[in-house]
């Protein structure tokens, strides 16, 4: 059999995933692609804003440190949220439908750190050290975050390790000092940034 041949007879991503009734972004994810490796040395030279999310109600009181937070749209305000699927805060949030997103500034990396796991606290630990108060949701927000935005849960969806949580925000919170620097992490390490000259 020729290789052309071959092409011809092999059914594209979008026909297997019609005839498999699965989610043509699914079935991409069976593309071959780069290694786990390359891909995260790629990503460590981006630069993302680290941020807490946090989650409170039936489930409990939870919090974990992430990076993989973006806006989706304006109308009607709406965030994506991705973590991983081992993460028991992942959970908590399923249970609770709510979570809450804080920007941290840069003068708290010992937060970040925290809630990524340094230490083993317990949940109540971590939420009894710096000022937490609470929006519209119940899950808690930092009051000495850059900002924070409360949101709930509109939709879940499972890709490779990770969950993909896309959220509505209901309330918003601003720290008082308009230029605080944010908490930004960049070739696995912290750091914060700085306007550049026009």
């Amino acid at each position: 059999m020729t290789s052309q041949t071959a092409n011809e007879t092999r059914p594209s991503l979008a026909q297997a995933a019609d005839e498999s009734k699965l989610p043509t972004a699914l079935c991409d994810l069976l593309e071959p692609g780069i290694s786990v490796s390359e891909f995260r040395d790629a990503l460590a030279r981006a630069v993302t804003a680290v941020t807490v999310v946090t989650t409170n109600g039936p489930g409990g009181l939870a919090g974990v440190t992430c990076s993989a937070v973006a806006s989706v749209c304006d109308t009607p305000p709406t965030v994506l949220v991705c973590m991983n699927r081992r993460s028991y805060v992942n959970g908590v949030i399923k249970q609770n439908d709510v979570l809450c997103v804080n920007w941290l500034s840069s003068q708290q990396s010992g937060v970040s750190d925290m809630f990524a796991g340094v230490g083993k606290l317990s949940m109540p630990e971590r939420f009894s050290s710096g000022r937490w108060h609470t929006l519209a949701t119940g899950a808690p927000y930092s009051a000495d975050a850059t900002i924070a935005l409360d949101c709930r849960v509109v939709e879940a969806m499972e890709v490779g390790t990770h969950s993909v949580f896309l959220a509505r925000v209901l309330a918003t919170k601003t720290h008082e000092e308009e230029h605080r620097d944010p908490l930004v992490y960049c070739r696995r390490s912290y750091a914060t940034t700085r306007p550049t000259a026009h």
